[in-house]
């Protein structure tokens, strides 16, 4: 005859109390393998798609300091001629009167600042695609400063004078750009002289906007002023390349303020 051998229970060991443990032991392991699946496809996706968006950002900052003294030096020409206009008379002295016979000149340079203005503006939107979400605080203040401009022009508020949309702005910066040294340069002046047929489109109506200069032309000229002068201070912000005193110009006939 055969033995059927029994297993005895202690009195604090019951079959229902091992099977628990057993369970919970599982679900434990269940959770941490579960926890270590989410991190490694955190990891992965941060890997995949956020790595190079982080460091695009990183990026940015470098990239716009790579361009920071030609940007700065469009900034400050432009807000200077846009100062002679408002507040020196220039359009009177050199357009209207032709004082020294410079009419031509005078038209002409002015145009440049403009355009070489949205060239670099141009190459800096190419260059630096996540300048605005830098995590550097100067690098977005600059950016906010570059969308104010933009905005400024295309704005309807002042009327149509010096009145150019975005697509406009980018038309001209494209014509602007040159390739040099395997980097992205803007026109000097003489060739811009002689590649100005192709952008007549555009200048054309700012040169008779100058010409003509009316109040709302003039309210539009003086807040891109100031917005180009805050420019230049954060381009600018130990003072090394323009250490003096820069004045805001008026678009009425308050007293011209200091910034």
């Amino acid at each position: 005859m055969t033995r059927v051998r029994r297993h005895s229970w202690s009195a604090n060991e019951t079959p229902d109390a091992s099977a628990d443990e057993t369970a919970d032991n599982m679900n434990t392991a269940l959770i941490i393998a579960m926890i270590a699946l989410a991190g490694s496809v955190a990891s992965a996706v941060i890997t995949v798609f956020g790595a190079p968006v982080l460091q695009a950002r990183r990026d940015a900052k470098k990239a716009l300091d790579s361009y920071r003294e030609p940007l700065l030096a469009a900034a400050y020409e432009l807000q200077a001629r846009l100062y002679n206009i408002l507040e020196l008379k220039f359009i009177e002295k050199y357009v209207t009167d032709d004082t020294g016979g410079k009419r031509r000149s005078a038209i002409e340079s002015t145009l440049y600042v403009v355009a070489q203005f949205f060239g670099w503006r141009e190459i800096i939107r190419r260059e630096v695609q996540y300048l605005r979400f830098s995590r550097d605080t100067q690098t977005r203040e600059i950016a906010a400063l570059l969308r104010n401009v933009e905005e400024t022009f295309l704005s309807d508020k002042y009327g149509p004078q010096f009145m150019i949309w975005r697509v406009e702005q980018r038309g001209l910066g494209e014509r602007m750009i040159i390739s040099a040294d395997n980097k992205l340069a803007c026109l000097g002046y003489a060739s811009f002289i002689d590649n100005r047929a192709t952008m007549n489109e555009w200048l054309e109506p700012l040169e008779n906007d100058f010409e003509h200069l009316e109040d709302g032309g003039r309210q539009r000229l003086a807040e891109l002023q100031h917005l180009l002068l805050q420019l230049v201070k954060q381009l600018d912000d130990k003072q090394k390349r323009y250490p003096f005193q820069l004045t805001a110009a008026r678009a009425t006939a308050d007293t011209a303020n200091l910034i």
